[in-house]
């Protein structure tokens, strides 16, 4: 009885041989040959998957997005107070193995976006996610809902913290240790809820 190929999980298996070639060769070592060499497929066989390596770096960088997603909504579920809502920001950090390997890899695609245009589409959503994620840690930190004032300075200023914590760590691992994030990240919250009135 000949093997049945799930096909979504042979895409993502494509997608993660994408992610290891940017990590160890850089974002312009992207290829079909070089995808397919580290999946131990030929050619032909990856263009089943992918008829065009835009369309193969797309649904990598998507699915990144959405495994990523996936991690917030579940941590989001669970973040009904300070404790919960530091934690959502961790989650966007690379904290771990995982989400080094995933941030190492983002760093090139949005650097690669800059003069790639079929990027910037999904590096702009990635983007509005971010920042809409930090809005609502404003919001929530701050004991403010939807309908108060403009909270864009605060949203300015943590999501700036989150994205230079995520590229200082990406790029400097060893100067940066995790549990000296956190307590940036729970230092940066306590003064923005004492800003803001909460506290």
């Amino acid at each position: 009885m000949p093997k049945v190929v799930d096909h979504d999980e042979r895409r993502e298996l494509i997608a993660d041989a994408l992610w290891t070639v940017v990590r160890r060769d850089g974002y312009a070592a992207v290829s079909v040959r070089t995808v397919a060499a580290e999946t131990g497929m030929s050619t032909g066989a990856l263009r089943h998957y992918f008829a065009s390596q835009d369309e193969l770096v797309a649904f990598a960088m998507a699915s990144l997005m959405e495994r990523a997603r996936a991690r917030l909504t579940e941590v989001g579920a669970r973040a009904t107070d300070f404790e919960g809502v530091l934690a959502l920001l961790e989650e966007v950090l690379p904290l771990d193995a995982q989400r080094q390997a995933e941030s190492e890899v983002w760093l090139a695609f949005v650097a690669a976006s800059r003069t790639d245009p079929s990027l910037r589409p999904l590096a702009g959503e990635a983007h509005r996610a971010l920042r809409g994620l930090c809005d609502s840690v404003v919001r929530a930190v701050s004991g403010r809902g939807d309908d108060t004032p403009d909270l864009t300075e605060e949203t300015d200023a943590l999501h700036g913290l989150v994205d230079g914590l995520a590229v200082q760590r990406t790029l400097y691992p060893k100067m940066l240790p995790r549990q000296r994030i956190r307590t940036v990240l729970r230092r940066y919250l306590i003064e923005l809820a004492g800003r803001t009135g909460t506290v």
